[in-house]
């Protein structure tokens, strides 16, 4: 289990977690759901250790070793397909490049820079690049923004078959159906439904 324990956060006088505890499957496809703003992102950040909470602890998981895909994609333009991929991947993986665009269905994209890609392309090359760092958890924010139902459907089965824990914040009632388990969520501050 990863575990979030009495987990207390501040945004300014913006209380976001408020003592929040939450036990997650270590293992399978979780989601969190919840209005916009309620604090899932937040939540994510902190299981990813770029925000310290006042108060609390995560166990069951070392930050360190997750993979974060943030709910914007943070292409650089200047930066080919390819290269997003290959950049994250230790120079004895670099070969490994063409599977992941394959694993985005961006097969024959990888010599085009960013600024040629529609939003979907873009999120799909955001999260081939997230999922081949090679996490021992993946956290990921809004994974399918801009992805149509039948490739949605696919990358989950791709993102399944990877074997690790994968925790998403996500409003599509397809993703939401297609998880092992569904967390209801609402705030601010935080707290489940």
């Amino acid at each position: 289990m990863i575990k979030l324990e009495h987990i207390t956060l501040c945004y300014g006088d913006k209380l976001v977690l408020d003592r929040f505890s939450l036990e997650l499957p270590a293992e399978g496809l979780t989601a969190l759901s919840g209005p916009s703003g309620c604090g899932k992102t937040t939540l994510l950040r902190v299981m990813a250790g770029l925000e310290r909470p006042e108060a609390g602890e995560v166990s069951g998981m070392d930050p360190a070793r997750a993979a974060l895909l943030f709910q914007e994609d943070r292409l650089l333009p200047w930066r080919r397909v390819r290269q997003h991929i290959t950049d994250v991947l230790p120079r004895s993986r670099r070969g490994e490049g063409e599977r992941w665009l394959a694993f985005a269905e961006l097969e024959g994209e990888g010599d085009v820079y960013p600024a040629a890609l529609s939003g979907g392309m873009a999120r799909r090359l955001a999260l081939a690049r997230c999922a081949a760092l090679g996490g021992e958890v993946l956290l990921l924010d809004e994974p399918f923004a801009g992805v149509d139902r039948t490739r949605t459907a696919r990358l989950l089965d791709r993102l399944r078959g990877l074997g690790v824990p994968i925790v998403l914040a996500t409003h599509q009632p397809q993703v939401l159906a297609a998880c092992d388990a569904v967390i209801a969520l609402e705030g601010p501050p935080l707290r489940r439904v």
